[in-house]
């Protein structure tokens, strides 16, 4: 079982770090590639539910393999749009101090706006240049939004050891750490009607010409699509 939560953090690891990669124009001779590092996945020591024998939730492990938009396809959360919250530190009482103290509609906010910023960057559009003071005017609008109507849900916590990089065994103890998470959802149709005075709010601010304002309205059609 020790196992099989290691391997599951190890996948909220890899989700909670946003990464960049660049690949070289050319091909690298096999010669001159290096192999790549291993790295060892950290252990989970303890979690909220050792202690009574619990399993790890339905929407942790949902979270843990796909994201806030994993937990929206169980039962529990259909027809909810779900905000994750997460903080981590040295000591389980001081990361659930910081998770209680956090400012959560700030933070859903800002969630909010790299979602929209995400539907943006995959909109079918024609001229993307001539929506960009548009998409740039709603991600700014709404990050600094106020959103009302979400309920605070459950949270989770776990103690993970983390290994050095390169380490070939599991004596290279890196570093210990606590990770809180916590659950907010609203209902859609709540959220949506509150998104879409942004939307109109932030496409009122732009110039436009009847090629534009066709352009706006064909985004705003479609943008609840896989939201």
């Amino acid at each position: 079982m020790k196992k099989l939560y290691g391997v599951l953090i190890f996948s909220l690891m890899i989700m909670a770090i946003a990464s960049c990669a660049s690949q070289a124009a050319s091909v690298t001779p096999p010669e001159a590639q290096k192999p790549a590092e291993v790295v060892l996945p950290p252990d989970i020591l303890e979690h909220k539910g050792t202690a009574l024998g619990a399993n790890v939730p339905a929407w942790v492990m949902a979270y843990i393999e796909s994201g806030s938009q994993g937990v929206e396809k169980l039962a529990d959360y259909k027809g909810k749009f779900v905000v994750i919250l997460d903080s981590e530190g040295a000591s389980r009482q001081g990361t659930q101090v910081a998770m209680d103290n956090m400012d959560a509609p700030v933070q859903i906010a800002r969630y909010l706006s790299t979602r929209v910023q995400a539907k943006f960057a995959g909109a079918q559009v024609g001229d993307r240049d001539e929506l960009t003071e548009y998409f740039e005017n709603v991600v700014k609008t709404v990050s600094e939004a106020t959103f009302s109507g979400f309920m605070t849900g459950p949270d989770w916590w776990v103690y993970l050891q983390y290994y050095k990089p390169g380490a070939k065994s599991k004596t290279e103890v890196d570093r210990r750490i606590y990770r809180v998470i916590k659950l907010y959802s609203i209902d859609q149709s709540v959220l949506q009607t509150q998104l879409d005075k942004y939307l109109k709010d932030a496409a009122g601010a732009v110039a436009k010409t009847p090629e534009k304002q066709r352009a706006i309205d064909a985004v705003q059609n479609a943008f609840y699509e896989g939201f």
